[in-house]
């Protein structure tokens, strides 16, 4: 039994009072009012002008225009006159983010095919109205080579059930010709052939195939040249008896009477090739000298009568990016071809095949409020960095200001993170690479400078997880189209090694990493490359050895979590996880899991988790939501449940989130949430309540918010004159307590014991 010192029994006295005390009398109720946003909505930080393919008409008035979609929020069809060059209209296309397909039908109408609510528009140039068509396919989500065919119809495919179908105007009706693939996903390119009444349609991952539809009988026929080895089809277009394909980058033709794939001459080596490079979104019409494209910002010719290739002979150089659009018209007597320059400027320009002449220009598209992909706190100086979806540009916005700057554009951000105050690491779509960016210093050539790259080497398109930790740099990343199994690489900074472990998790993405010491846990998710199903159920924590990539552990500690997107070490020294909508903790050397709190119902993407600590609370990002653990009790709390995606704490303590805004599709806007001041910073998160060096086995928790049951006792580590004292001013807390509620009566007890016998001022 405890010996009974003075100050515990005074303590105790007061307890014994406290115990015969009865309980409170219920409160009534009041009428609270309904409870504002706890986000903040900061508008939109960054417009851009994302175009994916044009097309050039003739509006009734006679005038020439060139027709674009800039994806956004509501995107709006752009007609702009190529000739005065000022922007005519632009007529809203509700519920579309942007356009892959754009084509003029013989009757002078212009369709668009959007995403990703995959409607068919049209637009009247007559009445310079627009008409949604609805969704072609019921499920599909992109709509993909649009191409004119006979009588005003228009022929497209689909993504992600790979159809193709066919609009007629006359009936008002769409014809559905199925899914062309079981295993592929994407129709990425169409072209109809007058001359034989077919359709071609170019599918994509993980190989590319082109089907022929013989629009008369409906037969449908794989006319994949044998020897094609791509994995791509991404456009498609048919002039004078041959189809052109653009086919991983890399133009093919094919003999539309024979399906043969014909052989052509490369005028610069006078060889005969059967694939030529291309970059551009095909080809053009045939005008004088045959069809043109664009190759590395140079101007290409294929001589339809002569089958040969070559860079034009006054050797053109196009200045805005490689072509994305064409279209033959004739000024002051000449045959000209204009050209729409993509993807993020509005480039326009003119060439003269007579002279050799090249004129370049920007046409007036509207910027628009540009889907947001990424965005990151500058530790140092407080702003914050936010990045554009497929655009891929960067901004700098300011808190103090609320003003935004654009800064060095990225390419479209997978995942970022500071290495020092100094330097921050980029992981970068499509083109699986990594670069170090100094934002606070100049844009140069090598800032940024791309470190790596691993699309073609590696397979992997998309960093989802950057940590840099001491002299290396770690990357989770997907795979690329139609690809299975995702890859841990380790790029050590001194040297410039690079390994890459690749199906760490077979035939899952690594999402997240979390280096520990001198291995490192990654946590994989279900998805594989676009254009894929997931082979496998549920995302899995490793264990792994950086320098093999040797697994020592493997758990599954979600069951049926389809992504494990965010990993931390949290006050108690575990390793914390988001897997789908539960944070889970975990052994940090047996991966054993301790406990799981659930949050909400539903799976997540690979991407799609972010998460940061405020001493002892953890905030996250995940399906949408917003919401706080207290890492003591367990206790999850819902802040906003719709329309957030990413995470960043700036050093103010507020955090900032990209924001979608009700009734949107994409992340638009900026938003912040400023978590609650914390009264107790820095708190005692021990498990367990001590009174100096003795436990007293009372559970700790936070009595309120940022303030543990230890913060609220007496200081253990003041300078306390006496046992005495430290003991006498512990009983006083701990009866208030008792009294306010906060601990029971035998916790009471159990700490005043402890703090008795602590060598607290002894």
């Amino acid at each position: 039994m405890i010996p009974r010192r003075r100050p515990l029994q005074r303590a105790l006295e007061l307890f014994a009072t406290l115990a015969i005390l009865s309980t409170a009398a219920a409160i009534p109720l009041t009428a609270r009012a309904a409870p504002t946003d706890p986000v903040k909505n900061l508008g939109a930080p960054l417009s851009s002008l994302t175009v994916m393919e044009g097309a050039f008409g003739h509006e009734p008035d006679g005038r020439d225009v060139v027709y674009a979609v800039p994806a956004g929020e509501n995107a709006a069809l752009n007609v702009v006159d190529i000739h005065s060059r000022e922007l005519l209209r632009a007529i809203p296309l509700p519920g579309a983010a942007g356009a892959w397909a754009i084509t003029v039908a013989t009757d002078g109408s212009v369709y668009v095919g959007s995403y990703t609510n995959a409607h068919l528009y049209r637009y009247r140039p007559d009445t310079h109205t627009v008409t949604d068509l609805g969704q072609p396919i019921r499920g599909e989500t992109f709509i993909y080579g649009l191409t004119s065919g006979r009588d005003g119809a228009v022929y497209a495919g689909t993504f992600p059930n790979a159809h193709a179908f066919k609009y007629d105007p006359a009936t008002n009706r769409f014809t559905d010709y199925g899914s062309l693939d079981p295993v592929q996903q994407y129709v990425r390119a169409a072209v109809y052939d007058p001359d034989h009444n077919a359709l071609y349609a170019g599918l994509m991952t993980p190989v590319a195939k082109l089907i022929r539809i013989d629009l008369t009988t409906g037969a449908k026929q794989d006319v994949t040249p044998p020897d094609l080895v791509a994995k791509d089809f991404q456009d498609l277009d048919y002039v004078d008896g041959k189809v052109f394909g653009n086919a991983s980058n890399r133009l093919i033709v094919i003999d539309a009477a024979t399906q043969q794939r014909i052989t052509f001459t490369d005028a610069a080596t006078g060889s005969q090739v059967t694939d030529y490079p291309l970059s551009a979104r095909g080809v053009s019409n045939v005008g004088p000298g045959g069809v043109y494209f664009t190759n590395n910002m140079a101007l290409i010719r294929y001589d339809t009568a002569t089958n040969t290739v070559g860079p034009v002979p006054s050797g053109v150089r196009l200045a805005r990016g490689a072509a994305i659009g064409y279209g033959w018209f004739t000024d002051n007597g000449k045959p000209m071809l204009y050209g729409l320059g993509g993807n993020y400027s509005g480039g326009t320009w003119r060439y003269d095949p007579q002279t050799g002449v090249l004129d370049q220009w920007t046409s007036p598209f509207q910027y628009v409020g540009a889907p947001l992909m990424h965005t990151i706190a500058d530790p140092v100086t407080g702003k914050i960095l936010v990045n554009a979806f497929l655009n891929g540009s960067t901004t700098s916005y300011d808190p103090k200001t609320g003003r935004a700057t654009l800064t060095a554009r990225q390419g479209q951000v997978e995942g970022w993170n500071w290495h020092s105050t100094k330097n921050l690491y980029v992981g970068v779509y499509p083109y699986g690479q990594l670069s170090a960016w100094n934002p606070n210093a100049p844009e140069s050539p090598t800032n940024p400078r791309i470190l790596f790259q691993l699309v073609d080497s590696d397979l992997q398109n998309r960093p989802v997880a950057v940590v840099p930790q001491g002299d290396r740099v770690y990357l989770g990343t997907t795979p690329g189209y139609g690809e299975y199994g995702g890859a841990l690489s380790v790029y050590t900074i001194s040297t410039g090694h690079l390994s890459v472990f690749r199906n760490v998790v077979h035939d899952e993405t690594i999402a997240s990493v979390l280096p520990l010491g001198s291995i490192v846990w990654a946590g994989s998710s279900i998805d594989s490359g676009q254009g894929t199903d997931p082979r496998t159920t549920e995302a899995h924590l490793v264990k792994v050895d950086p320098t093999s990539g040797a697994v020592s552990v493997d758990v599954v500690p979600v069951a049926g979590a389809a992504s494990i997107t965010e990993l931390s070490i949290g006050p108690d020294g575990n390793i914390w996880g988001l897997a789908d909508g539960t944070v889970f903790v975990a052994d940090p050397t047996t991966g054993v899991v301790i406990r799981r709190i659930p949050v909400f119902n539903g799976s997540t993407g690979s991407a799609d988790g972010a998460m940061s600590w405020r001493d002892g609370y953890l905030y996250a990002v995940t399906g949408s939501r917003l919401f706080m653990i207290d890492s003591l009790s367990g206790t999850a709390t819902v802040i906003r449940d719709r329309g957030l995606y990413r995470l960043t704490q700036a050093p103010t303590g507020i955090y900032y989130m990209l924001l979608r805004p009700d009734g949107y599709t994409n992340q638009t806007n900026l938003a912040s949430y400023t978590p609650p001041a914390d009264p107790c910073p820095h708190s005692d998160l021990r498990p367990t309540v001590w009174t100096g060096n003795v436990d007293s086995g009372v559970v700790n928790r936070n009595l309120r918010y940022g303030c543990t049951l230890i913060d609220d006792l007496p200081d253990a580590e003041a300078d306390w004159p006496t046992h005495k004292a430290y003991v006498t001013a512990v009983g006083s807390k701990a009866s208030q307590l008792v009294e306010a509620g906060s601990i029971t009566y035998g916790e009471g007890y159990d700490i005043l014991t402890a703090a008795n016998r602590s060598d607290v001022g002894r």
